[in-house]
């Protein structure tokens, strides 16, 4: 049964956690891409919406409506990381400052 949680706390669950794999975050809009948000011990290295890549992506993400988050452990990124990221304490506190709500799996 799928839980309700803010994006930002199932984000700083899995950095705590040192967790590796992916974050696939459905979005209401009607759209084939997910949100793809990879994790390498528990520290964020590529996330992506379509083609919107790193920074280009935290910056669009306030704009959609989010309906689900499923994790994929040991899934990474099929490209390059995304360059000049912020920390990941800093991704996971823009996202939690966005209060996106999402179905947990």
């Amino acid at each position: 049964m799928a839980e309700e949680r803010m994006l930002g706390d199932v984000m700083r669950e899995l950095s705590d956690n040192k967790k590796s794999g992916a974050l696939y975050v459905s979005v209401v809009e009607t759209s084939e891409d997910l949100i793809r948000i990879y994790f390498e011990k528990g520290e964020i290295y590529h996330l992506r919406y379509g083609t919107a890549i790193g920074n280009d992506c935290l910056d669009i993400l306030e704009f959609y409506d989010l309906y689900s988050a499923t994790f994929f452990e040991g899934i990474a990124a099929p490209d390059a990381s995304a360059k000049e990221l912020p920390l990941t304490r800093d991704i996971v506190a823009r996202i939690t400052g966005f209060n996106k709500k999402v179905k947990v799996r």
